[in-house]
């Protein structure tokens, strides 16, 4: 497979993910600060949820049967590494946990072209055209 599809289907994904988890952040974080609520005891944890929130979006982002949007624009799908059916749901998420790990999540695939919830959750991205 060609690994700027995947990469692509990254960015886009990561694009969509931003463009949503900056609506909360405007509304529960850059609003009050613009009107003078520069608390920390509340900015803060309203900052953490809001990075909460785009956390569990990039979790869930696969949840639909072949994968996210990125992937279905880029002509891609989640596969089981040893059956080579469509991934069920619970390893289509598995994968994305690792996530937390970011950098070394990107990292690890760009050195081994397979990312750890890859490994983790059995999984392969394939081309579908």
């Amino acid at each position: 497979m060609n690994n700027s599809k995947r990469i692509g289907a990254f960015f886009i994904d990561f694009i969509i993910i931003a463009i949503i988890y900056e609506i909360p952040f405007f509304i529960l974080v850059v609003l009050p600060m613009i009107q003078g609520n520069n608390n920390a005891n509340v900015i803060i944890p309203r900052t953490l949820l809001c990075v909460f929130f785009a956390f569990i979006l990039f979790v869930f982002k696969d949840i639909f049967k072949n994968g996210s949007l990125g992937k279905k624009i880029m002509k891609l799908k989640i596969i089981d590494s040893e059956t080579k059916e469509n991934a069920s749901l619970g390893k289509r998420i598995l994968r994305n946990i690792t996530w937390i790990l970011s950098w070394i999540e990107f990292i690890v695939y760009l050195t081994s072209n397979k990312r750890i919830g890859d490994r983790l959750a059995k999984t392969d991205v394939v081309s579908i055209s």
